[in-house]
């Protein structure tokens, strides 16, 4: 039976791997690509993990408030925004590891792809970078708050973003590696570290592509204003969801290989495979969908 999500689309029609729903509502969504594991976290305070063909490995309840998620690649460790201040980090059973409440409303979160470290930012503006064990290692104030922020793997480094505000790049330090201006209004980032790409929804100006010393290379157009977009760690695939409540699949060529229209179950969250042979999608439903191009 074809999903309801798929339903109205062109291209290349992917498999459905699985589809599963959460009626309370899908408030976050992680992928640890390492490990192959999808993290959900509900309206109900639940945060549920799964494996890449849909199987319930761990449930747990008590999470409330949940907003944002940041899940380290080999799903050791997580870290939860819960409310406006709170944070909750767990280990790979989702069992607490400790949990803390920060001054100032948390705009965005990351994870070390090993688990090692944590990075949040305020509204201060300040972004926080501390240990999993909760020691905090750098403070760096930003011109405005960051609310896009993404660890690099092969260096150890920060890449943060701000909606009409710098487009930065820091060590576990706090010192900054590169700053530059960022005019556009950035509703999403991606980067695909191997492929040297760092990916920007910046909706009117499209997708902006910028390589890792922030030299800009060109974007990617589609038909509608990209607000979501999600990429492989290779140079292979990329997603992008417009205001108008379309996806599409791009190759990174730049050609649509596959798109959706989505307005009767609009998209709040997205994911893609590592190699990119599979994409993530959670609707406003509470529908948690994965597709795969085998």
């Amino acid at each position: 039976m074809v999903s309801r999500l798929l339903q109205q689309c062109v291209g290349a029609r992917p498999e459905e791997i699985f589809e599963d729903f959460f009626p309370d509502g899908i408030a976050a969504l992680a992928l640890a690509w390492e490990a192959s594991r999808i993290l959900v976290a509900t309206g109900n305070g639940r945060l549920c993990l799964l494996n890449s063909q849909g199987q319930r490995l761990r449930e747990v309840f008590e999470v409330h408030d949940v907003h944002k998620l940041a899940f380290a690649h080999t799903a050791a460790v997580g870290l939860a925004v819960c409310g406006d201040r709170g944070l909750y980090c767990f280990d790979q059973d989702l069992q607490q590891l400790w949990t803390g409440r920060v001054t100032g409303r948390i705009t965005a979160v990351a994870a070390a792809p090993h688990g090692s470290h944590f990075a949040f930012a305020t509204d201060s503006p300040k972004i926080h970078i501390v240990t999993s064990e909760r020691r905090e290692v750098a403070v760096i104030e930003t011109r405005r708050p960051v609310n896009h922020l993404h660890f690099m793997a092969e260096s150890t480094e920060l890449i943060a973003a701000a909606e009409f505000g710098e487009f930065s790049r820091y060590d576990l330090d706090g010192k900054t590696i590169w700053a530059e201006p960022q005019v556009s209004n950035i509703g999403d980032m991606a980067v695909a570290e191997p492929a040297r790409r760092i990916l920007l929804a910046a909706f009117n100006h499209g997708v902006q592509v910028f390589d890792l010393q922030a030299r800009q290379l060109g974007s990617f157009n589609v038909d509608g204003i990209p607000s979501k977009v999600a990429c492989t760690a290779t140079r292979n695939r990329l997603a992008v969801v417009t205001e108008e409540h379309r996806v599409f699949w791009l190759s990174f060529e730049g050609n649509v290989l596959w798109a959706a229209d989505l307005s009767h179950d609009p998209l709040q969250h997205i994911a893609v495979s590592a190699l990119g042979d599979q994409l993530l999608l959670a609707s406003a439903s509470g529908c948690l969908l994965n597709c795969g191009w085998f």
